[in-house]
């Protein structure tokens, strides 16, 4: 997907709005699932726009079906966002409860897809849940979450809609460390572990932060090209 956006890229109803930096397809369910974020941050005050609407159909045919016969039955459905495109607007509020609310829609939490950062044949994750938590709702560095693969590399042992677990190890969401150190990602990545806790690849792609170490996940930062 090239270019940028030339329309739907100024705020037109609120004060404060989320704008997306990268191309993406998004679906309905990550947009409904930023929109609920949001609402339930600020506590149902001030006004929330979604500037966004899914009207791109994804098809998918099933397994093991011959070829031709046409395109497959729509799967879900995307909207089409290019760089400079605003996702949400918001109103009526302050703007730190502003700022606090959008930064929440861009955190990682259920439907929400990650880049994997090893070599273990997966390219790319949904998150499904949270492991160990039962009343956040939101994932951040060095949490385990439950998986399901959404792409994968062919003849790997790893195959597409399997499920598995991950370790979170890059957010676009900042780190904030005691000394105020601000560390930033630009895209969310994880790490396919097994049942106790080490890595199924055998290499680490990207930085990844010394934060892991203490929640001992050793193995992972060893592997890692680079500790932050």
């Amino acid at each position: 997907m090239k270019g940028i956006s030339y329309r739907g890229n100024h705020i037109c109803f609120g004060r404060y709005a989320l704008q997306a930096l990268e191309p993406a397809w998004i679906t309905s369910r990550q947009i409904e699932a930023g929109r609920r974020a949001m609402t339930r941050n600020v506590r149902r005050g001030g006004k929330i726009w979604v500037r966004i609407f899914p009207d791109k159909p994804v098809t998918v045919r099933p397994t093991e079906t011959r070829m031709g016969s046409g395109k497959g039955s729509p799967e879900y459905w995307v909207a089409v966002v290019k760089p400079g495109r605003i996702l949400y607007e918001m109103g009526g509020v302050a703007e730190n409860i502003a700022r606090k609310a959008i930064s929440i829609a861009d955190m990682i939490q259920p439907q929400t897809h990650l880049n994997v950062a090893d070599n273990s044949g997966a390219r790319e994750l949904m998150c499904i849940r949270i492991i160990g938590t039962s009343n956040r709702r939101y994932a951040n560095i060095g949490d385990v979450i439950v998986a399901v693969i959404k792409e994968a590399v062919p003849n790997m042992p790893l195959e597409r809609s399997e499920v598995i677990r991950a370790v979170i190890v890059r957010t676009c969401k900042e780190l904030k460390r005691d000394n105020g150190m601000i560390i930033r990602y630009d895209d969310n990545a994880a790490v396919i572990v097994d049942q106790e806790g080490n890595p199924k690849g055998t290499r680490i792609f990207g930085a990844i932060v010394r934060e892991l170490r203490q929640l001992n996940f050793t193995k992972i930062v060893s592997l890692a090209p680079e500790v932050l």
